[in-house]
């Protein structure tokens, strides 16, 4: 073992996160991705609000309120879509081979890009929650505030995971984020989160309703209003449910590129 190998080798798993985390948010930073994290919801609001807040000023609360909740899940969405960005470029340029090469321990490469990922995440929910506020968005009580934060993360997370994972086994940066936007048009454009359900024709009403991104965004919308209801753990399911599914997979695209 060389000298630089054996130093690496002592290195505290702690240190090796910390430094990884610090490159991929350093790089964040330098290629303009944390401003476009927080830019991007404000923008993707407006485009809803400014034509649809007349035909929804029957909604409770006004349309500000009824459409936060999607606009932060987007943000979500477009977290993921970075992950997958990033994941894919760095399996490409060889930094995955490069990691396993060297003393950093296994899990170390995939929770460095976790938290980095969380960083865009709460970049992401704060710009919703900004342009939110300036029309008219609140939350009702404090208790519910929290509980919508942490539900909006774990979405976040969940995404991220599944994006990562699929970066990492492509290792193509064309297909990294790209894959993703057919989905998440899918599932944000044909929810409840920009006009209710019934908004849409009868045939699809039922998957409009009952697809993740409605469940989250109607919890998300129950606890900006303050109030816990039966949604909420239909929404933490769904959340806590991708999670582990995507770790699993996640975990197995490792162990096969090991």
């Amino acid at each position: 073992m060389s000298i630089e190998t054996a130093s690496a080798a002592t290195i505290p798993a702690g240190m090796q996160w910390s430094a990884l985390s610090g490159r991929t948010i350093r790089g964040a930073v330098r290629e303009g991705d944390l401003a476009f994290g927080f830019l991007a919801p404000m923008i993707f609001f407006l485009c809803f609000y400014v034509p649809l807040r007349k035909s929804m000023e029957a909604v409770d609360g006004g349309y500000a309120q009824y459409l936060v909740p999607v606009i932060v899940l987007q943000g979500m969405f477009f977290t993921a879509m970075s992950a997958g960005d990033r994941a894919a470029r760095d399996t490409f340029s060889g930094m995955g081979t490069r990691m396993r090469s060297m003393p950093v321990r296994p899990w170390v490469p995939l929770a460095a890009r976790m938290s980095a990922n969380s960083v865009r995440a709460v970049v992401g929910l704060a710009g919703a929650l900004v342009i939110g506020s300036i029309f008219g968005f609140r939350f009702h009580s404090a208790a519910t505030a929290l509980v919508f934060l942490v539900l909006a993360l774990a979405f976040g997370v969940a995404l991220v995971v599944g994006a990562d994972t699929l970066g990492v086994a492509t290792g193509k940066p064309e297909i990294g984020a790209s894959a993703l936007l057919a989905p998440q048009l899918l599932l944000i454009m044909m929810s409840t989160g920009f006009v209710p359900a019934e908004g849409f024709p009868g045939w699809i009403q039922p998957f409009v309703r009952n697809q993740p991104v409605s469940q989250a965004a109607a919890a998300l919308r129950d606890l900006a209003e303050g109030r816990f209801t039966s949604v909420l753990g239909v929404a933490a399911a769904w959340a806590f449910g991708l999670i582990v599914a995507f770790t699993v997979v996640s975990v197995w695209v490792e162990r096969r590129r090991a």
